[in-house]
């Protein structure tokens, strides 16, 4: 018999590696936590909804960051039993909330909802 050891990557760990690279304006790291079909869904004051396109996506957060400082911590996260899917509550540096569910898929985040809470 053949034992196989499988190294499993903690979507955790790669949730927080993500945050930082954004706190960092590191955008290439950044881009490197995403699917190339992300999905993102943003519930402001309007809902803004960009379909499998990374550079869309990644277009609208640098446009975001944009002459801004701000940063945030992650208050809490909570996993499925899966480890497919995080729940973040993340808190900015002006003391605004937001929600984010995250959906992983070979390590790579494929889905976000952002619900802004403020």
């Amino acid at each position: 018999m053949r034992i196989e050891w499988v190294m499993l990557v903690d979507t955790q760990s790669i949730l927080r590696a993500f945050f930082d690279a954004e706190n960092k304006r590191d955008w290439e790291k950044y881009r490197s936590f995403l699917s190339p079909d992300i999905v993102w869904v943003l519930h402001s004051k309007q809902t803004m909804v960009v379909y499998e396109k990374v550079e869309a996506y990644l277009s609208a957060i640098m446009e975001a960051y944009k002459n801004s400082d701000n940063t945030f911590v992650c208050e809490a996260v909570y996993k499925s039993s899966d480890g497919h899917k995080l729940v973040a509550i993340l808190k900015n540096n002006l003391g605004e909330r937001s929600c984010d569910i995250f959906y992983f898929r070979d390590d790579l985040i494929v889905e976000e909802h952002e619900f802004i809470l403020g």
